[in-house]
């Protein structure tokens, strides 16, 4: 199990946001396509809400790697950060993983896709997320951090204003949007 302690930071210059942490000396590690599926069950209300289980496929285009995860996060609290404990497993057979978690009534598999372009910098992780538009149209950067001082440093070194940061998931984001139709 990992914590994790992240949250998300909305700007309108988000190319120019990754040039900055280019220009300041953040460091690339990867550049991935993501599928990203959510899973829940038809049936039963089996995942705490805030909680979340993912499968996720990463095609990682600067490392030439391929991954497959599965990912059950469990929220533990939001402050001026999210704060998760979360479990991750490498598998290889997504057919069979799929196949087993119907089998035990985890049957609602939803599909999303996502370009991320991942820096490490003040031995933190700086992800750029972009969603394909017909699933969330909005651009972002998810810093990743063990504690909240790290982040503090780190909004500052990159001149970003308080309003812009949320710990919101994409899938309350997602639900913020379809209310706001």
């Amino acid at each position: 199990m990992e914590k994790e302690l992240e949250c998300k930071i909305f700007t309108d210059d988000f190319l120019d946001l990754i040039d900055k942490v280019i220009s300041i000396g953040a460091k690339m590690i990867s550049h991935e396509i993501q599928e990203n599926i959510l899973i829940e069950s038809n049936e039963y209300n089996l995942i705490d809400d805030g909680d979340y289980l993912r499968i996720r496929l990463s095609k990682d285009i600067f490392n030439g790697v391929e991954n497959n995860y599965l990912t059950y996060k469990k929220r533990i609290k939001d402050t001026n950060i999210r704060h998760y404990d979360e479990y991750t497993i490498k598998f290889d057979n997504v057919e069979n993983l799929k196949n087993i978690l119907k089998f035990v009534k985890l049957d609602k598999h939803s599909s999303s896709k996502k370009e991320r372009k991942s820096f490490e910098f003040m031995n933190a992780r700086l992800d750029f997320d972009e969603w394909d538009k017909d699933f969330y149209p909005y651009p972002y950067l998810e810093i990743e951090v063990e504690d909240e001082n790290q982040l503090e440093k780190i909004i500052d070194k990159l001149g970003i204003n308080k309003s812009q940061i949320c710990t919101k998931s994409i899938s309350e984001l997602r639900a913020q949007l379809n209310n706001n139709k």
